[in-house]
């Protein structure tokens, strides 16, 4: 912006404001001086009268020619301040402008819904969150229509009268059904204290994954105190059966107290794999990592399970993709043998006499490969989603006397994520299962990753 002339460079221009002066002027002055040149000839007395009415002339013209010349400045001086308003307007707009986009913008996109309402209860701004909690058409036009037509739900309705009449929160939860489905909605409405109108504003929130949350925290508790409850019953039983035939049968006393040991052992499990899982689902601090040698796991793995696979005549076999070679990877040892030692016992279980199960291991992609495959009873797909939940069995009839504790899979899938792997699985109901579980291979660089992030 061009800016203003000061007042000293102004009063440069004086002569040029001077030529503002009209002819009529010139020429008094002219007159004024002429006849002073004649009475000065001719000695009349009444010079000294002219001569005061031509300073008086200078005078008056001079002073017009000041006014103009100050009018100028002036003028030009609150033009320049004016410009300069409309300047900083122009800024201020531009930001407030940039400041009501973000808003808008993150209005938008705000995952819960907000409806602003006005005192007559019309509606004054809207999300598409809200659009869609409300099960509303997402481009019909909203604004200014009443939200009683709008959205025909008695106990939104109630507790908007009841917000304005009482003007006290509310806070509600309502099941909104659109085309397809129901959807439970956390409602709370508030007036807006700094509005004498009393206008309103109403916050919904999509609560369909914290009441299923709160549903699997019901069922894991039933489970768990189900898979309690087994063992200790039979405990009970089997030392009242003791107590009475220690006598008597010392045979059978010493059988039920074998089933006691195995209940023991048995509730023992229970109790370390759920220790284990909520390690793994703390986090890495419960971790040891380094170079693990997985094949090493996997036959220590075998080992462990290899007595029952006899006994049920089931051909349990190590197959090492690798030639031979010792697979290594970036893992906590307890962790990685517990992986293995699990999908093995898994696929022994539920796998029929003289069938197989087979594991191999190898390297892909940069992640250590390590797969448990059998021609067991397989899993359906139904049933693939929910598999690595705590405590599912895909036979719901199948009796806890197997020796499983209803939470490998859960801890296989937890140790792995939080070992920065995963677990697959590919199945057929009554044709086995293969399960994968990658791991990252070991290298340098993610030990030295880990200490300087720890």
């Amino acid at each position: 912006m061009k800016e203003p002339k000061t007042e000293g460079e102004d009063l440069e221009l004086f002569p040029h404001e001077f030529e503002g002066v009209s002819r009529f002027e010139y020429g008094w002055a002219v007159g004024a001086v002429a006849v002073a040149l004649f009475c000065m000839v001719f000695g009349w007395v009444a010079f000294p009268i002219v001569l005061v009415g031509l300073l008086a002339i200078f005078v008056l013209l001079y002073r017009l020619a000041w006014a103009k010349q100050q009018f100028a400045i002036e003028s030009r001086l609150m033009l320049g301040r004016y410009r300069d308003e409309i300047d900083r307007s122009r800024v201020d707009w531009e930001l407030v402008k940039r400041d009501t986009e973000e808003t808008i913008a993150a209005f938008s996109f705000m995952k819960d819904g907000v409806v602003v309402l006005s005192s007559d209860l019309h509606i004054t701004l809207i999300n598409p969150a809200a659009r869609l909690l409300l099960g509303l058409d997402p481009d019909q036009k909203l604004v200014g229509r009443p939200f009683v037509e709008v959205v025909r739900l008695p106990k939104i309705n109630l507790s908007l009268q009841r917000a304005l009449t009482d003007e006290q929160s509310q806070d509600f939860s309502v099941e909104v059904q659109s085309e397809v489905t129901v959807r439970p909605v956390h409602v709370r409405i508030d007036l807006i204290v700094q509005d004498r109108s009393g206008s309103l504003v109403m916050g919904l929130r999509d609560v369909t994954e914290a009441q299923l949350v709160e549903a699997m925290r019901r069922e894991f508790i039933a489970n768990v105190s189900h898979e309690l409850k087994t063992p200790l019953a039979a405990i009970k039983g089997y030392a009242e059966t003791v107590e009475d035939a220690i006598k008597d049968d010392p045979d059978a006393a010493f059988h039920f107290m074998r089933q006691i040991g195995t209940q023991c052992l048995r509730l023992e499990k229970l109790v370390a794999d759920m220790m284990q899982l909520a390690h793994a689902q703390a986090g890495k601090q419960y971790f040891e990592f380094g170079a693990v040698s997985v094949t090493e796991c996997i036959q220590e793995a075998i080992m462990t399970n290899q007595p029952v696979a006899e006994q049920k005549g089931i051909n349990l076999r190590f197959v090492n993709a690798n030639m031979g070679e010792d697979v290594i990877a970036y893992a906590d040892l307890n962790a990685t043998v517990t992986i293995a030692n699990n999908l093995i016992s898994n696929a022994v279980r539920y796998t029929q006499p003289g069938g197989f199960v087979a594991v191999d291991v190898g390297v892909v992609d940069g992640y250590v490969r390590l797969a448990v495959k059998d021609n067991g009873v397989g899993i359906a797909p139904s049933e693939q989603e929910r598999i690595f939940e705590r405590f599912y069995r895909v036979s719901k009839r199948r009796e806890t006397v197997d020796g499983g504790t209803g939470i490998g899979l859960a801890l296989v899938k937890n140790l792995a994520v939080t070992m920065a792997g995963e677990v697959r699985l590919s199945s057929q109901s009554g044709e086995g299962a293969t399960f994968v579980v990658l791991l990252p291979v070991f290298d340098e660089s993610l030990v030295t990753q880990d200490s300087s992030s720890g």
